[in-house]
Parts: C-alpha cells; sequence; structure tokens
C-alpha cells in the first residue's frame, strides 16, 4: 500500500493514504464520474420525484397546492441560505470532502422526506360506515370518529426538503468550480458541459420512473390494488409516492466515500489555472474595482458592495429572478397541469411534464451554448440574444389555453340534467339538487360515478340519486334506480372517458417554449462572468443564486399554488372536524389563463431588464500595445498569446426547474 505525498499542488487523498490501485482515480475524470453520479442522483430527486409527486401528496395528505408550495421551496430556502457563505467560505477548504458531507445530508434529507409513509396511518379513499347510495334513513349529524388532520405530516415533508436543499449546496457550488479548476482551459467546456448534462439525465428519470411508480404501485403496497377496488386513473388512486425517496437515499450514502477521497487539489491544478479575458463593466476607471480580496469575514460586505455598484450584474439577476419565478413555479406545476387540463391520471401527467420539459431544457442549453461558441458573440450581442429570447416567450404565452373543456360533472360544471322539481335548472357549483336532496349524501370522499348515457360524472352514486340495490358485472360496480339521471339509467363506477385531441399539439407547442425560455441561460450566465472581476466570479455567482432564489424560484411556486388554488372548484371537506383537505375539481380554463397571464408577465419584465442591461453595459476601456507582428494586444488578457480566446467557460447558474436542474460557478482566480 502507498502514500500519496503532500505537493504544492495538493493534498493526501483517500483520507491520507490511497492503494496504488487507486493511484489511477487521482484525477478529473474519476472526480468527474463520481461528481456526476450525485449530480444525477440530486436531479432525479429534485427535478424529478419532488414535482412528480406533487398532486399525489395533496390527495394522500389533504394538501392544499399553496401548501405544496411550500414544501416544494423549502428545498430552494436551505440552499438560499447557504449558498453565499459556502461559494465564500469553502473556496479555500477541501472541496470534494464537503461535497461528501453534503451527499451524507441528502441522503438523511430523502429518508426524513419518504418518513410521513411510515408514520402516518393507511391511506383511506372511502368510508364503510358512510352509505354510497341514496338513503333517507342515513344520517350524518354525529361523528363517531374524529377526523385525522394529515396536514401535519407537511411539516416532515419541509423538514426533508430543507436538508435536500443543504445538501445539494456544496454539489453545484464547489463541486462545480472543483472541476473547472483542475483541467486545462480548453478542456473546461467539455467537462462542464458533460457535468451540466448529468444533472438535467437526473429529472428524466426521475419524471420517468416516478410517473412508473405512481401508475403502478399502490401506496400501501402491503394492500393490493384489487383489494382496494381502485385503478390509477381513478382520481382518488394515490401510488407509492415513497420508493423513489428512499432509493436516492440509499444512492446518495453509497456516494459518499468516493467523494471524500479526493485531495484538496488534484495534481496539475495551478498549472491548469486558466488565463481568462474579462469583459467587466467598466463605470469607472478605478484599478481597484479589479483587485483581489481575502475570503474573510472582515472583506464580505466589500465584495458584496463591489458587485452591487455593477448595474449590469443588477440588472441581470433581476431578470434572472422574474425567469427563475415562471420557470420554478409552472414546472413544479406542470404534471397537474396537463393532469387537470387533459383528464391524464398522475403517473401520466408527470411522464408527459417530463417528456417536455427534460429534452427542451438540454436542447436550449446547447443551443444557448453552441450560438455564442459559433457566432464568437461578445457580451451586448448576448444580452440581445436574451432579451428576444424571453419576449419570444411572451408572445407564444397564449397557447396555453391550448386545453380540454372540463369535465362534465353534474351541479359543477354542467347542470343536473334531470330534476323532477326544477326541470333540469342548476344550482350553481351546488351538488345538491333537489332530486338527491333526501339522499343524505356525504361530500368527504370522491365516489364518481359515470352516466354512460350523457357523459356525465356525479361526484357518487348518492349525488346521483341511486337506491341502495346495486349489481356487479365483472369489475364494474353499478347502480340502478337513479333519480337524478331518470328511473331508467344506470350509473357505472368512476369519471366518464372523454375525448380531446389537443394533448399532442399542445406537448409540441409547450416543447418550443421551453426551448426558448432555457436558451437564454447559458448566454446569461456567460455575461455573468464576463462582466466581474476574476477575482469575483465564484461570489457572484453565488450571490446571483441568493436573489434568484429568494425572489425568483421560492415565491415562484408558492404564487403558483395560491392562484390554482383560487380555481379549485370543490374542496374536500371532512366529515368530522370541518377540516379542508385537497382539491377535487378544479376550473380548466382558470387554471390555464392563471398560467398564461404569469407566463407573460414574467418573461416580458426579464426581455425588459435584459434590454436595460444592454443599454447602460459600457465595456472596459483597453490599452493595446503594438506587439507580436504589429498586432494590438488587449490588456484585459492575461496572456498576449494569439491562441487565447479568453471566452469564459459557459456554465449555467441561472434559475432551475424547482428544476433545480441547473448550476453553475467558476473558481476564483489564484
Amino acid at each position: 500500500m502507498d502514500t500519496i505525498p503532500t505537493s504544492k499542488e495538493g493534498e493526501y487523498s483517500f483520507l491520507c493514504w490511497k492503494p496504488a490501485f487507486l493511484k489511477c482515480c487521482n484525477n478529473a475524470k474519476c472526480f468527474l464520474f463520481v461528481y456526476s453520479l450525485f449530480s444525477m442522483v440530486a436531479g432525479t430527486m429534485i427535478g424529478g420525484i419532488t414535482n412528480t409527486n406533487i398532486s399525489t401528496l395533496e390527495r394522500r395528505f389533504g394538501l392544499s397546492s399553496s401548501q405544496s408550495a411550500l414544501v416544494v421551496v423549502a428545498y430552494d430556502a436551505a440552499f438560499c441560505v447557504l449558498t453565499v457563505f459556502v461559494t465564500y467560505f469553502g473556496a479555500t477548504a477541501n472541496r470534494p470532502r464537503i461535497v461528501g458531507f453534503g451527499s451524507a445530508i441528502f441522503g438523511l434529507g430523502a429518508l426524513v422526506y419518504a418518513l410521513p409513509h411510515f408514520i402516518s396511518p393507511l391511506y383511506e379513499f372511502g368510508d364503510a360506515s358512510l352509505s354510497n347510495s341514496c338513503d333517507p334513513s342515513s344520517t350524518m349529524s354525529s361523528c363517531s370518529t374524529p377526523a385525522i388532520d394529515l396536514n401535519k405530516f407537511m411539516f416532515v415533508l419541509l423538514v426533508g426538503q430543507l436538508l435536500l436543499g443543504c445538501g445539494t449546496t456544496p454539489l453545484y457550488t464547489l463541486g462545480f468550480t472543483y472541476i473547472e479548476d483542475s483541467v486545462p482551459k480548453n478542456a473546461a467546456p467539455v467537462y462542464l458541459g458533460l457535468a451540466n448534462a448529468a444533472a438535467l439525465f437526473g429529472p428524466a428519470i426521475g419524471f420517468s420512473c416516478g410517473g412508473y411508480i405512481l401508475n403502478s404501485y399502490y401506496v400501501d403496497i402491503s394492500q393490493s390494488s384489487n383489494s382496494t377496488s381502485l385503478n390509477s386513473s381513478d382520481p382518488r388512486w394515490v401510488g407509492a409516492w415513497w420508493i423513489g425517496p428512499m432509493v436516492m437515499m440509499i444512492a446518495s450514502w453509497i456516494i459518499v466515500l468516493p467523494l471524500m477521497g479526493f485531495p484538496k487539489q488534484l495534481p496539475g491544478t495551478a498549472k491548469n489555472r486558466a488565463e481568462r479575458k474579462s469583459e467587466v463593466h467598466s463605470s469607472t476607471n478605478d484599478n481597484h474595482e479589479t483587485e483581489e480580496l481575502e475570503n474573510s469575514l472582515k472583506n464580505f460586505p466589500t465584495t458584496v458592495w463591489k458587485l452591487l455598484k455593477n448595474p449590469v450584474f443588477c440588472m441581470l439577476t433581476v431578470a434572472g429572478c422574474s425567469t427563475g419565478l415562471t420557470v420554478s413555479g409552472s414546472s413544479s406545476f406542470m404534471a397537474k397541469f396537463i393532469q387537470n387540463e387533459f383528464h391524464k391520471s398522475a403517473g401520466t401527467s408527470a411522464m408527459l411534464a417530463g417528456a417536455i420539459l427534460v429534452p427542451a431544457a438540454v436542447a436550449g442549453h446547447l443551443a444557448g451554448g453552441v450560438l455564442i461558441s459559433r457566432f464568437k458573440m461578445e457580451t451586448p450581442a448576448i444580452l440581445k440574444l436574451c432579451a428576444v429570447s424571453s419576449f419570444l416567450v411572451a408572445c407564444a404565452s397564449p397557447l396555453l389555453l391550448l386545453r380540454c373543456d372540463n369535465m362534465p360533472l353534474a351541479g359543477t360544471t354542467v347542470p343536473y340534467h334531470y330534476d323532477g322539481l326544477t326541470g333540469g335548472q342548476m344550482q350553481s357549483r351546488n351538488l345538491n339538487s333537489s332530486c338527491n336532496s333526501l339522499c343524505n349524501c356525504q361530500a368527504e370522499f370522491y365516489s364518481p360515478a359515470c352516466d354512460s348515457g350523457t357523459g356525465i360524472t356525479y361526484f357518487s352514486p348518492c349525488h346521483g340519486g341511486c337506491i341502495a340495490n346495486t349489481r356487479t358485472t365483472n369489475t364494474t360496480q353499478m347502480y340502478t334506480d337513479c333519480s337524478c339521471i331518470g328511473a331508467n339509467n344506470t350509473l357505472t363506477d368512476g369519471v366518464c372517458p372523454t375525448s380531446c385531441n389537443k394533448l399532442a399539439p399542445f406537448l409540441g407547442l409547450a416543447f418550443v417554449m421551453v426551448l426558448l425560455v432555457f436558451l437564454s441561460h447559458t448566454p446569461a450566465a456567460v455575461v455573468t462572468l464576463r462582466i466581474v472581476p476574476p477575482s469575483m466570479r465564484s461570489f457572484a455567482v453565488g450571490l446571483e443564486w441568493l436573489f434568484m432564489r429568494a425572489l425568483g424560484t421560492i415565491p415562484g411556486p408558492i404564487m403558483y399554488g395560491n392562484f390554482i388554488d383560487s380555481t379549485c372548484i370543490i374542496w374536500q371537506r371532512k366529515a368530522c372536524g370541518d377540516v379542508r383537505g385537497s382539491c377535487w375539481v378544479y376550473d380548466s380554463a382558470g387554471m390555464a389563463i392563471t398560467f398564461m397571464v404569469l407566463s407573460i408577465v414574467g418573461n416580458l419584465v426579464s426581455a425588459a431588464f435584459y434590454g436595460l442591461s444592454l443599454l447602460v453595459y459600457k465595456p472596459p476601456t483597453t490599452k493595446k500595445l503594438p506587439v507580436l507582428n504589429g498586432h494590438t494586444v488587449d490588456t484585459n488578457k492575461v496572456s498576449d498569446l494569439p491562441l487565447v480566446n479568453g471566452s469564459a467557460a459557459q456554465s449555467n447558474g441561472r434559475p432551475s426547474m424547482s428544476v433545480h436542474i441547473n448550476h453553475g460557478f467558476v473558481p476564483d482566480d489564484p
């Protein structure tokens, strides 16, 4: 067993020793591989599984959309609080080891996130003591058992998300800079591109596998779906949402040891410190603007003030906040949007949302980087690209109105078609009518029943006025003698199937919109790196993350959740305790209009601030000297060799899909 000695560039590896056969792992390629694994696990959990589970958790624990949004943004809140301090003070520490500690915390967060499944009672989608049929002799005036308030489990989910955010903060900041710091300049874009690709591949796994699990496995696996008489198309169905987090817990803990073994610096790091061209915004010729400051607590306010005095940096940050608000909000509830607008199951909607968000985000990131490289764009051209991209998204936002009609539900979206007393007049959004007024129907549990003759769904057979006699054909429960639809008609269990051919066009158009949204992310990040002094780049991106999380990705899901709640038509109401649960039925038109308006406003604000940043941007003053065969030399270049392009390494530090998919940092110069 050999020992790797300390050197000028590195520290001891693998906890001060490394077997000879592991010496080959002490390089940037191996770290990139381990980093990519952790990044994929984090992306799967945050960008995929969390967003996939939103509607399922609402149904399971009786949460509103605004409450589920709080769970989602807890991750961003933790990241927001820690990112500035991690990037400022962690830059001089053993970065891989800190990332390893983060992986351990991430696994703990995944465990806590899944914990409510194991400490909560079995899921109840109905109550055997409550009649599903019209029974005038029944009474619901007394409660034998008080209602259990499952909302309290929201706080356990919230703590889990906080821990997940703490765990990924070192990954997306220090881990990313460690990669860029450890490879030659010309190779850095390739390494960073692979790192970003791994982060984006994670949500694809989360959406597809998470959707499959929700469709295939009942939440309480000990009870088979046959014994519950439910299937994934039933609105009461709850899938096994907890399986994904448990798998992510195991995966993240396995990654801890390899991460802890890498040295503070890999061999060749000092040599690979890149020569960079700085396009620092120049509103003054004060040379102190580019001075390096020691990363100490006393210099922290000075560094922050220097960045806040940069108007282009501030306007880019505001534009990023506006984009982050719409991206995080819409991506968090995209699966729910598809579920309600096109009447799909939660699992199918999650897979369709993943089919839109992930490939479009990847294509947008790649397209943005290719455009910069292909046309060798300078800062003004990049800002124009960002402004045009955001403006096109705002123009395309009315396409969100392409949807299916509301599901015909008696008493809410359509009137009762047969009512012996009122002749079919509907009482506005009221499940009760004269035809079922004596039935003593409960509204706590949604037990939909379909009238195949008219295609109208009733909240329950009782609300259809069906008497107690029922018969079963194969696996279909049927109810007869229903006073609300006529004596000769019957109702069958489940929601009436609807036909709508608008889903495919919507998915195609939504793909284009998401691509345009992410087209500006990499270019905007490149501009951020160019307009600040080299010694402040890492901290500048960390500070930008702070504002974009605090003003964008955190309030985004909360705002969307509250607007979505305002479109609810029927809330679950517990029979005992007057506890409000989740929403059973939404107004599809209201939800579509909400998404459209927020998208238009958010992207117009982004386009405006990108345009303003272009107006106030001042290129640095350059001093040129006639050297190298008569060619002039830009003094902003560290090297005067013509082969040095000085282009900043591309990175992705813009807001994520919840996504939490994007990261991007470059290290401080030595």
